[in-house]
């Protein structure tokens, strides 16, 4: 990207227009960063452990919309929405029944951590196609 000014008025205006994209670039890389997260997680969840019985657990599987310049990726909580017990099997839980501790499965911290570099790829295209740079 090439920027050229003949005054400091013109660097102030595009500087200006800048900081006015950024807001909106941000929800937009978050967006795209976001499904491409939830979309790994789905390919994950089955494949470290757990068995696949009626796939409620894929499927619960959410991205929120941004706000406040932030979003969640993952199931909507709570015990009596779809795929509670993902939680259980990502951390571990005590089997009471059992009486002992059952190891985690993880599979959400897996499939966050080999795709960081991919989500901060999909993070600069957003951001290169806001600010017309590709």
């Amino acid at each position: 990207m090439e920027l050229e000014f003949s005054g400091i008025d013109e660097l102030i205006k595009e500087i200006d227009r800048i900081e006015g994209l950024t807001d909106d670039l941000k929800d937009k890389a978050l967006i795209a960063g976001g499904d491409l997260l939830r979309d790994r997680m789905k390919e994950e969840v089955y494949a470290h452990g757990l068995r696949e019985l009626t796939g409620e657990g894929r499927e619960s599987l959410i991205r929120t919309d941004p706000k406040n310049h932030e979003l969640f990726v993952g199931t909507q909580g709570g015990k009596k929405q779809p795929g509670f017990y993902l939680y259980m099997h990502e951390f571990g839980f005590y089997n009471v029944r059992a009486r002992r501790f059952i190891a985690p499965r993880p599979f959400a911290s897996i499939a966050y951590e080999n795709s960081k570099d991919d989500i901060l790829t999909a993070y600069v295209e957003e951001f290169r196609k806001g600010l017309g740079m590709s």
